[in-house]
């Protein structure tokens, strides 16, 4: 009887410390979603960068329209010191894992006359920029992982030209470190 209620007590005692874990997290997350708020405060208005907290990450979206020209993987001068500034807010928060993923429409590649036969190729080279410039602005490499999806994971419906912008995206996926 001693046993099971010694074992009762650990996992009660690991419950509440991991809830206070998780708590933690989430509040470290808020903080950094105001951070990226403040300083990044037009584009939130223009809305050209949105956010979505879950338990233990934050999605950070950017629209192709503040990073790239269509068709393109070279990112625009405004894009660059968007990017440079979450670079730096990105180092002091210290992540334990970042994912930056590039997204595509469903229009044919024909449809923005670019170079790049397909969105995985375009897909690819515009999230390799993105890490590129987070990377010249003090985001650790060693925890940053590379994605690059197409078309396969839209936000948005690809039947209007609004839902195909929305789906022409970079997403940064935070990971906050355990506490």
């Amino acid at each position: 009887m001693k046993t099971v209620m010694f074992l009762a007590s650990v996992l009660i005692g690991l419950v509440l410390l991991l809830g206070g874990c998780a708590d933690r997290i989430e509040q470290r997350l808020r903080q950094v979603q105001k951070e990226l708020e403040q300083v990044l405060w037009t584009e939130f208005l223009d809305g050209d960068i949105r956010m979505q907290q879950a338990s233990d990450q934050l999605t950070v979206v950017i629209t192709e329209r503040l990073l790239f020209d269509a068709g393109s993987h070279e990112i625009k001068p405004d894009g660059i010191e968007v990017l440079k500034q979450m670079g730096v807010l990105f180092k002091a928060a210290s992540f334990k894992e970042i994912r930056v993923a590039g997204h595509a429409d469903k229009a044919s590649v024909s449809d923005h006359s670019n170079k790049y036969f397909e969105k995985l190729a375009l897909c690819k080279a515009r999230a390799t920029q993105t890490v590129r410039v987070l990377k010249e602005n003090g985001l650790d490499s060693q925890n940053v992982i590379l994605e690059w999806y197409g078309d396969i994971r839209p936000i948005a419906s690809n039947e209007t030209e609004e839902g195909r912008k929305m789906n022409r995206r970079i997403e940064i996926l935070l990971y906050a470190e355990t506490v």
